[in-house]
């Protein structure tokens, strides 16, 4: 048996419907099966004005089900041989007779057994189960207190083999037709779960959501080639614009010639986030006076959509034309005196006061850095000069793009311009990561500044409430030093704004610059979790300074695990740290004092293992490059690092029978401070890959 439900409704919003599938697809599997109803699979289908499902080889009955139920304490529902009014409810509740009742364990239980139900009599209300339940972030009430559900229902369809089920929620009840496109087939339609797709289809309605995707990026591809142009299909555009419309149908139009003197990012921006339109371009050149939008209907006169497009899109590109020419007027420099009537935060003072701080910090931090002093510096006095513009203030997304662009057109140094558009980058957790060294040191001091000015405030993020984008600023910063490969320690990074706070009268505290580097540490233990390393070893790692140093260790210390002879490494590894951590003089083990083989062999042991050590990180850099942590793992050929591999693990032949045979707290107090130190070298030994004693059993 084949069940077709379908929920027919006012336009739904695109962004919501994604969601709603998999949240379809994913109750009505879980609630079948707790009807105990098998089935082969579960189907859906969406368009704005529709949510459905079909779910295939369903039983006529549900299964039947046999169970053991325990009831009262044997004593309590027998007396004398006699059943007790506990039994005899017990008994009545089960639906069996008093004498089914089994005593076992010291309690009365009772066999229960449920008969399979006919299908049809237990879907009407699991299907309406469905609607009510749906989630969204925001339900409505319509009618006579219809609802609550994301859109007004307006029919449904609830056919199990071509039967109509009674199903009726929010007053509508179910039926066997469907409804065509609004304008191209508005009247009913009679649907089935065998031909559903094909009869939408008849009736202008691309119910697949994938083969509406596919028509759409097939369409628009196809007509950009007939004029040899390319169509710029962003993903989440293609998907926004597949829950858009019910019957696609590509058009292309143009706009003014003068307009290209925009940058690309500009014309793009008003194409695809202001009216869903996708861009057009020469192949591997910049944008054409083209754009293809996907009109939802078909009408006799195709010129009369596009006139239509092409309208409303030179109203906005005219308005973002005019931003262009009219903050040209004003040099970058200008604009950038403005900062200081923008607030950054009450007790943190104007974007002015932010951007000055952070200058100080990359100057103080740049001697210890790869970059171009004079190409930062100059980038530092530009440093967001495009967020007072009207460019910007009527299209936020492109700060950075249009400082880059504005001092490009100003003749300003293109490696300051490429600085100035990196400093404000990623602008989202998968956005992509700052180019030039310069750009990336302001970008990071930039998201440190707000780290350490907010902890200040004491405003950190509480459960899940992050009201500042915090996490998103840690996320940030840990993600650029983390690509950018440089070994200067977080903590210095962060230092460093505080001190430029503190030069200009803001007293930040060594502890609020300790919070702030523990929390950014969470953040990049999140990120590398995520990317697929062990959280054991992600933490063992966390001891190393630099950002990349912990990601390398992190990475290294995870090879490690993969061989089955570390796991008895850390345990002895963990053991030796304990003892080693009961004295802390600064002496070198004296041979001279060796009273045993174990203590000689393990001498010996420890200068190929320290060299191993250190073999093993400078290999693993040069075969493990900066990468960025909210990325995959990079994949890199890693046979090389065998030998010093197999040299730290057999650093466990000598350590076993030293740990097994040797008394390290003697009486002697030169003895035992001789051992001590010679498991306080096994524990300096490896502590350049980190704390592996948290590894340890």
């Amino acid at each position: 048996m084949n069940l077709l439900f379908e929920i027919g409704t006012e336009e739904l919003p695109a962004g919501y419907v994604p969601r709603a599938l998999a949240d379809l697809r994913r109750l009505a599997a879980e609630r079948i099966e707790s009807a105990r109803l098998s089935f082969e699979k579960v189907e859906t289908y969406a368009t704005p004005r529709r949510l459905a499902l079909i779910v295939r080889s369903l039983p006529e009955k549900s299964a039947r089900l046999e169970e053991d139920r325990r009831g009262p304490p044997a004593q309590a529902a027998f007396k004398d041989g006699q059943p007790t009014s506990a039994a005899l409810g017990f008994a009545r509740k089960a639906g069996v007779e008093v004498g089914e009742l089994e005593v076992r364990d010291g309690y009365v239980w009772a066999r229960v057994v449920h008969e399979g139900e006919p299908t049809a009599r237990l879907l009407p209300e699991l299907l309406a189960g469905l609607v009510r339940d749906l989630p969204a972030p925001k339900k409505m009430i319509w009618g006579e207190g219809d609802g609550p559900f994301v859109r007004p229902v307006r029919w449904l369809v609830a056919l199990l083999d071509g039967e109509v089920l009674p199903v009726e929620v929010f007053n509508v009840s179910a039926g066997n037709t469907s409804r065509g496109h609004r304008f191209l087939a508005p009247g009913e339609l009679r649907v089935s779960a065998a031909d559903y797709r094909d009869q939408l289809y008849t009736a202008h309605v691309v119910a697949d959501v994938a083969q509406r995707r596919e028509r759409i990026a097939l369409e628009a591809a196809t007509l950009a080639l007939s004029e040899s142009l390319e169509a710029v299909i962003p993903e989440d555009l293609l998907e926004e614009v597949t829950h858009l419309v019910e019957w696609p149908v590509a058009i292309m139009g143009c706009f003014s010639p003068k307009y290209l003197e925009l940058p690309d990012e500009v014309l793009a921006t008003v194409m695809i986030q202001h009216q869903r339109f996708f861009p057009v371009r020469k192949p591997g050149e910049r944008l054409a006076n083209r754009f293809i939008g996907i009109s939802g209907h078909q009408p006799p006169d195709l010129n009369v959509v596009r006139a239509g497009y092409e309208q409303v899109l030179e109203g906005r590109i005219y308005d973002a034309y005019f931003f262009w020419t009219e903050d040209l007027k004003t040099p970058l420099a200008e604009h950038h005196k403005k900062l200081a009537g923008i607030n950054f935060q009450r007790g943190l003072g104007t974007m002015a006061d932010k951007v000055e701080r952070v200058g100080t910090a990359a100057i103080e931090l740049s001697d210890r850095l790869p970059l171009d002093k004079n190409v930062l510096r100059e980038a530092a006095a530009l440093f967001k000069a495009d967020l007072p513009t009207q460019m910007v203030y009527e299209f936020p997304e492109l700060e950075g793009v249009m400082a880059r662009a504005y001092a490009e057109k100003q003749g300003i140094d293109s490696r300051v311009a490429s600085a100035l558009e990196d400093a404000v980058k990623p602008t989202g957790p998968g956005a992509p990561l700052p180019a030039s060294a310069e750009g990336a040191l302001l970008a990071a001091l930039d998201r440190a500044d707000t780290l350490v000015g907010f902890f200040h405030l004491g405003k950190k993020p509480s459960g899940s409430a992050d009201p500042y984008g915090l996490r998103r600023a840690a996320a940030g910063l840990v993600r650029i030093l983390g690509q950018m490969g440089w070994e200067i320690p977080l903590q210095d990074v962060l230092e460093a704004v505080a001190a430029a706070y503190r030069s200009r009268g803001l007293e930040i505290s060594p502890e609020t610059v300790e919070a702030a580097r523990t929390f950014a540490e969470e953040r990049l233990e999140s990120l590398l979790t995520e990317a697929g390393l062990p959280t054991l070893a992600v933490r063992a790692a966390m001891g190393a300074p630099s950002v990349y140093g912990k990601m390398l260790r992190a990475r290294l210390i995870y090879e490690l695990m993969q061989r089955p002879e570390f796991a008895e490494l850390t345990r002895l590894y963990k053991r030796a740290a304990n003892l080693a951590s009961q004295s802390e003089r600064a002496t070198e083990p004296n041979p001279a004092l060796f009273a045993t083989s174990e203590e000689a062999r393990l001498y010996e042991a420890l200068s190929p293992t320290a060299r191993a050590t250190s073999e093993l990180l400078e290999r693993g850099a040069s075969l493990l490059p900066p990468w960025d942590p909210a990325a995959p793992l990079p994949k890199a050929d890693l046979t090389s690092l065998e030998a010093p591999l197999t040299q730290i693990l057999a650093l466990a032949d000598a350590l076993d029978p030293f740990m097994d045979n040797v008394l390290v707290m003697v009486e002697d107090e030169e003895v035992r401070e001789n051992r001590l130190a010679l498991l306080r070298r096994v524990r300096n030994a490896l502590a350049l890959l980190g704390r592996l004693e948290m590894l340890g059993a």
